[in-house]
């Protein structure tokens, strides 16, 4: 790990008291040092050695948290236990003006409160500057996370590790970078800290290795018949044979002719890389090649036969990387280092390994035929039958026959399209993809939804679609990730709804959303590298830690506003229509999403102009916990002036430049963005904490008053975390508005759908 290893620096905070609590007084008797908004370490930080997945647990950082000391008597609860039941601070038997020592300062303030801990790493073989970006929190277990789980195995796909188990998920091992399986928080429309962090970080790099060795040329009937013989493995117990194969049919040897032909594997898998890292072979790294199917089933039959070609070329070198005679060592190594069109090339072997199996039949002496089995089939429909039933299909009773593959009038269901061919073979790439293969699929099975729906596609994520009295939001649209929040609406395998319908569109369209670019800083790799010590729960380390420096920030249950209410969900097509909107009949046209709230008598338009995230917060234990009074925050509720505010940017510390009337949603406005040399960190000086607890209405619009100004939100719902360490969290992702929600309202009626918003893909 990198490391730039700083002190702790006085920093001037200005601390705004919420409006439901007193100011606390100061005493001068004690000082302490200001938290540092470039943090420091003693030491570089390292990676924990567990991936904090779904079932284990990360380990428990013993010289920074002790965990609580057990009481003395069990007739005298402990200070810890009577703050916890009182949530009064200081705790019985302390006075405001006193301090604690470290240790009890470990019990009563560290002890359950989330911690967040950022890695950075320069990628492997590329130039300086490219780098990946994690974040990770203590004791992440199943029960105590802040993703969404898996449904079904078929989505898992979305991610592959290329160095470990399926079910491993260590962020910064995925092939796919941000790892997906961060990608979704457990409320619906938001994500995770790791893949919010994740995403400031660099794309593939350039390849600095471009071979010029070619492959001898075959014939597909030859291709095919490898790629068969291979599904039973390599012939390990013959290296003469794998020599002999390889070099005669396959490549070329350099030193064929020398006296040092290459027998051994690690010689064989350097050639097969350089013949893969010709720039004629297919690029799977680049998104637009990302719907396999297009290639293996496609009628071009130039473009299959090459694709075959590279195939086989690409399972012959995953099966010598995984050979049982490759050290785990060698191979770890070894896969971290490729580049990345040949790390993509395996992901293709390895997804057709296990999902396909292809026959061979012999129609006569001399001629054969191939045949493919789709061996995922059956399970790829339960989890299309499960994706339907989840988002609450308006034609499930359709899309249940045509999943059943009784009628034989019906066209074979992977024989639909190339998204279809693609999700029912399992021939899935890791990354973004996934959620629109599964989407495609559904509408190819559904009849009803004519041709008005084929234009779904991965390139244009910003997309969603109306059919019949629903709407459905990719997680990747702004209108989703605020929709997500409302009652009935649920996330699976990348998809949001059903959402509310809009009279401004048509019973069944599909259509693009202009949505400008985040005005959030991105992190650099010293806002990710001290993260843990910009956020730690103590402030900086010190001697002894003054009580009157902390206080038990609160959200108000009792008074909860209930006159919020959704209007309208509103659609306007922008002036500017891409040049496939004018000239193909049907192709979607671009629009500019707005929301409309009525409250009091009053209307309220949002506008959803900014593609902003919203983090899932992550749980705490056993809070509330006590803040810090450097971590500046101002509380607000949903219905007491946040409309009216409209340069929270400004009052945080981000900082401005202007910009032309062109690139700025508004005309003539100051847009507040980010100065390439200025870390993120130091442009959040305060949080605006909104308290939008109650309906789930007042959620929604707390996120589309975020998408309407350009702010990225902490989503907390008080259920699972507390107020002060939701407040860290945002500061650790150095975003300036956190949303405190309980998830809407049991008694919540909800017509036609449930009442269940929470995530699954999920």
């Amino acid at each position: 790990m990198n490391s730039d290893i700083g002190r702790w620096e006085p920093v001037p905070r200005h601390f705004d008291a919420p409006n439901w609590s007193t100011p606390k007084a100061r005493t001068s008797v004690v000082t302490r040092t200001r938290v540092a908004r470039h943090g420091s370490q003693p030491n570089p930080t390292q990676r924990p050695s567990s991936s904090g997945g779904e079932n284990i647990l990360l380990p428990y950082r013993h010289h920074h948290f002790a965990p609580p000391r057990r009481s003395e008597s069990y007739s005298h609860p402990t200070p810890l236990d009577e703050f916890r039941s009182s949530r009064r601070w200081p705790p019985n038997g302390y006075r405001q003006d006193e301090a604690l020592c470290p240790q009890d300062a470990e019990d009563l303030i560290s002890a359950g409160a989330s911690t967040f801990k950022g890695y950075w790493d320069e990628i492997p073989n590329a130039p300086p500057g490219y780098n990946r970006f994690y974040a990770v929190m203590d004791s992440e277990h199943q029960s105590r996370t802040d993703r969404a789980s898996f449904q079904q195995h078929a989505y898992r796909d979305t991610s592959l590790n290329m160095t470990g188990a399926a079910d491993s998920q260590f962020p910064w091992l995925s092939l796919e970078q941000p790892c997906m399986a961060y990608a979704f928080g457990k409320s619906a429309g938001t994500t995770t800290l790791n893949y919010w962090v994740s995403k400031s970080g660099s794309g593939n790099p350039p390849t600095k290795f471009v071979g010029d060795a070619k492959p001898r040329k075959l014939k597909l009937l030859q291709i095919l018949d490898r790629l068969q013989h291979l599904e039973n493995g390599l012939e390990e117990d013959d290296p003469e044979e794998m020599y002999r194969y390889l070099y005669s049919t396959l490549i070329e040897d350099p030193e064929r002719y020398s006296e040092r032909p290459h027998y051994g594997m690690e010689q064989q898998i350097a050639d097969l890389i350089v013949v893969l890292t010709h720039p004629t072979w297919i690029d799977f790294s680049n998104p637009k090649n990302q719907v396999v199917a297009k290639f293996f089933d496609s009628p071009d039959q130039h473009k299959k036969h090459d694709f075959f070609h590279q195939l086989l070329l690409s399972v012959e070198l995953y099966l010598r990387i995984h050979s049982r005679n490759h050290a785990d060592k060698a191979k770890r190594k070894l896969l971290l280092q490729l580049p990345p069109t040949i790390a993509w090339d395996l992901a293709v072997a390895q997804r057709w390994l296990e999902n396909m199996s292809i026959k061979k039949s012999r129609t006569s002496h001399n001629q054969s035929t191939f045949s493919f089995d789709l061996r995922s089939k059956t399970r790829q429909k339960e989890a299309l039958k499960i994706f339907a039933a989840t988002l609450k299909w308006p034609n499930m009773d359709e899309i249940d026959y045509v999943l059943d593959e009784q009628d034989k009038k019906e066209k074979p269901l992977e024989d639909r399209s190339a998204d279809a061919m693609s999700w029912f073979s399992g021939i899935i790439l890791p990354g973004k993809t996934l959620s629109w293969l599964i989407m495609n699929s559904l509408i190819d099975c559904d009849r009803d939804t004519g041709e008005a729906l084929k234009y779904l596609t991965h390139m244009h994520y910003s997309a969603g679609f109306q059919y019949r009295a629903n709407t459905y939001w990719s997680s990747q649209c702004i209108v989703g990730k605020v929709l997500g929040a409302a009652r009935g609406v649920k996330q699976v395998a990348g998809w949001i709804g059903p959402c509310i319908y809009t009279p401004d569109l048509k019973r069944t369209e599909c259509v693009r959303i202009k949505q400008h670019d985040c005005l959030d800083a991105k992190l650099t790799p010293k806002d990710v590298e001290h993260m843990d010590t910009r956020t730690n729960p103590l402030g900086p380390r010190e001697t002894s830690y003054p009580i009157e420096d902390y206080e038990v920030p609160m959200p108000d249950t009792e008074d909860v506003t209930d006159v919020i209410r959704m209007e309208k969900l509103s659609f306007v097509p922008t002036k500017e229509q891409p040049t496939s909107s004018r000239q193909v009949a049907g192709a979607p046209l671009v629009f500019d999403a707005a929301i409309y709230f009525a409250c009091g008598g009053e209307s309220w338009p949002m506008k959803l102009r900014y593609d902003v995230d919203f983090i899932n917060a992550f749980p705490c234990h056993q809070g509330p916990h006590v803040l810090f009074s450097d971590f500046a925050y101002k509380a607000l509720k949903i219905d007491d002036g946040l409309v009216d505010i409209h340069d929270w940017g400004r009052q945080s510390g981000r900082v401005s430049r202007p910009t032309s009337a062109r690139s700025s949603p508004g005309k003539k406005s100051m847009a507040l963005t980010t100065i390439s040399n200025e870390l993120a960190h130091v442009q959040v000086k305060k949080v605006l904490a909104i308290e939008a607890l109650g309906v789930s209405d007042n959620e929604v619009f707390a996120r589309a008053w975020c998408a309407h100004h350009g702010h990225s939100a902490i989503i907390a719902n008080i259920k699972e975390t507390c107020m002060a360490c939701a407040i860290r969290e945002a500061y650790a992702a150095c975003v300036s508005v956190v949303i405190f929600t309980e998830g809407g309202k049991d008694t919540e009626k909800d017509e036609g759908v449930s009442c269940d918003r929470d995530s699954t893909y999920e």
